[in-house]
């Protein structure tokens, strides 16, 4: 089909995702406590092993910490201020009911994966496309795709992977590229999509019909690439994810 063909099927896309977002912010609605998803990041997930983190709420020191290495889990050990589970901007950022939990798992021999659970609370804003938030921290998105995962016992899961690079300058005055993936996955009750629009779709459609909004959790794992033309770090998002997934699952 020639491309002028598909412009008005564009353009519907567009307008009803318009009418979502507009009833979404618009729309009085119940919030129910159920999520799609177990809130709690596993110990362990196949053969990495996971390490809560802790971050220092000093503005001035916002340092990251491994909960294995503090002797006081609540407490900075540098400056003395109180650690918690999300990072100063995040606590400033996000509503006050906003859950996240991070642990970073490490591998005996793959690269380390770090993983998060966002889980919204009364006001929407607790989660929005993740690709503000990578931009806004100086990360370039050179490529985005949905990739298909393989879970044990149903349909595969569509993740969307982000290929980011991120520009630094080191001390002799030469740039160098640091690359990852960010790899997510939106998960509402009885509900899942690797899109923002299709969530805040099913969001309005909630509102509208139901009268309700059903608190919706967002999923991320990310690590690193070896270089611009890598794909193995595709199959270990597939492997942890498939590990990842079912420790995850309401039973």
């Amino acid at each position: 089909m020639e491309t002028r063909e598909l412009k008005p099927y564009f353009v519907l896309i567009v307008l009803l995702a318009a009418a979502s977002l507009t009833y979404a912010f618009t729309v009085s609605y119940e919030v129910t406590p159920a999520a799609g998803v177990e809130v709690r990041l596993p110990e362990s997930i196949g053969n990495w092993q996971g390490s809560e983190l802790r971050y220092c709420m000093n503005p001035d020191h916002q340092r990251e910490y491994v909960m294995e290495d503090l002797d006081d889990r609540n407490t900075c050990p540098d400056c003395g201020f109180e650690l918690g589970g999300m990072s100063y901007m995040e606590q400033q950022i996000l509503p006050d009911d906003t859950i996240i939990l991070k642990k970073r798992y490490q591998h005996p021999i793959e690269d380390m994966v770090m993983a998060s659970i966002v889980l919204s609370g009364a006001e929407r804003s607790s989660i929005h496309r993740p690709e503000v938030c990578l931009q806004g921290q100086d990360q370039k998105i050179t490529r985005n795709r949905v990739i298909s995962v393989p879970i044990e016992g149903r349909n595969d899961l569509g993740v969307m992977v982000l290929d980011i690079q991120r520009s630094f300058l080191r001390e002799d005055g030469r740039t160098h590229d640091s690359l990852g993936y960010y790899a997510y996955w939106f998960v509402g009750k009885d509900r899942e999509t690797p899109h923002h629009l299709q969530r805040m779709f099913w969001m309005a459609t909630d509102s509208i019909f139901n009268n309700v909004a059903h608190r919706w959790a967002y999923i991320s794992v990310a690590g690193s690439r070896d270089g611009p033309n890598d794909e193995a770090y595709l199959d270990q998002i597939r492997e942890f994810v498939a590990e990842f997934y079912p420790k995850m699952a309401l039973n």
